[in-house]
């Protein structure tokens, strides 16, 4: 199927960099980027929890159970440090916007520095709320500073990253990660959710030659 690039397909991902979900989908995104290493992917920030939510007992016990779904099936690591801290806005806007920014200025880095802020949350424990973190991973990336800072800031990065979770509202999605594959302008969901990588490429492998 290393053809299908070159009739016009690519991947509409649509996905939180907070989404737990999200996260064990890696390695079955991966697997299809290494058998079509053509194939455009294309990032839609979805907007998980974009006006944030307070960490108390009941939403750690209810993120928890979801780590541990997630840790079940897809075996990716958890640092419970990333839900130790107290009184904590547990929200996604921040780092939605900063792979949005990524997006528009750096797009060649924009999904490298979605995995990059899974891995700083999920299994660093980190901070992927605060924008120093976030400037500070996108550094890791290979982006600039400075440039990033004021970028991220911007009240067109702002409205982007709202135009993300408006235009994934409006075509239905409501759960992530989602993954359409895209060809003259039509878009087919391949993947409404979590897939094991044999499954996506399954999946993709018909789609293709459909």
């Amino acid at each position: 199927m290393s053809a299908a690039p070159s009739e016009g397909w690519s991947l509409l991902y649509v996905a939180d960099p907070m989404c737990s979900w999200c996260y064990g989908f890696a390695p079955s995104l991966a697997a299809a980027r290494q058998r079509w290493p053509a194939l455009p992917v294309q990032l839609m920030m979805g907007g998980l929890r974009p006006a944030g939510e307070v960490l108390d007992a009941r939403l750690r016990a209810s993120i928890q159970h979801h780590w541990q779904q997630v840790a079940a099936r897809s075996g990716p690591p958890f640092s419970p440090a990333g839900l130790a801290r107290e009184n904590w806005l547990y929200t996604t806007e921040p780092a939605c916007r900063a792979v949005v920014t990524a997006r528009e200025h750096w797009p060649e880095r924009a999904l490298e520095l979605f995995q990059t802020i899974q891995t700083a949350f999920y299994a660093q424990g980190r901070d992927t709320t605060d924008p120093e973190t976030l400037n500070t991973l996108a550094q890791d990336c290979g982006m600039d500073s400075e440039l990033f800072a004021r970028q991220f800031e911007a009240a067109a990065s702002i409205e982007a990253t709202g135009n993300d979770f408006a235009t994934a509202q409006r075509l239905g999605i409501r759960g992530f990660p989602t993954l359409l594959a895209v060809r003259a302008g039509q878009a087919q969901t391949v993947a409404p959710g979590w897939l094991a990588p044999a499954e996506l490429l399954e999946r993709l492998e018909q789609t293709f030659a459909a």
